[in-house]
């Protein structure tokens, strides 16, 4: 009877500790899923600029890498459950940051110093994909009423 008992006291606890280890994986290893409607707005520093605690990001388009200071940016989810943090969390360990690919990925090399651009596409998680849908000179339209 005894023997019994032991058995199964270690048969619970072995099955909690699966259970729970399995729900704690779970939750850290949320995908993002599809890809989602990303805007940034961009400035191309000068030659030479010190960029102290501005945020830089930098854009691979066709080989090579361009430098840019991120103003703004914000994600359109409309889960309401990935926001700008957690893209720039994943990517910000990358060289570059984003691989522009789309139908703006010129206007990347186009732009000149102190030039200010907003623009927008779909960006991919699973390889750090930033698709342009478009862009537009300046803030942009774009622009939230809430800044993440």
């Amino acid at each position: 009877m005894k023997n019994n008992i032991n058995r199964i006291t270690l048969f619970a606890v072995a099955l909690s500790a699966i259970v729970c280890i399995a729900v704690r994986a779970e939750a850290q290893l949320r995908p993002m899923g599809i890809p989602l409607t990303t805007t940034m707005v961009i400035t191309k520093p000068a030659p030479g600029t010190i960029y102290g605690d501005k945020q830089v990001v930098t854009m691979g388009v066709s080989g090579k890498t361009y430098k840019f200071l991120l103003n703004d940016a914000y994600v359109d989810d409309p889960r309401g459950i990935v926001h700008w943090p957690d893209i720039w969390e994943l990517v910000r360990q990358y060289n570059p940051n984003f691989n522009v690919t789309g139908q703006g990925e010129d206007t990347f090399a186009k732009m000149q110093p102190g030039e200010t651009l907003t623009v927008r596409g779909m960006f991919a998680a699973n390889n750090q994909t930033f698709e342009v849908m478009g862009t537009q000179p300046g803030g942009g339209t774009f622009a939230p009423a809430q800044h993440y």
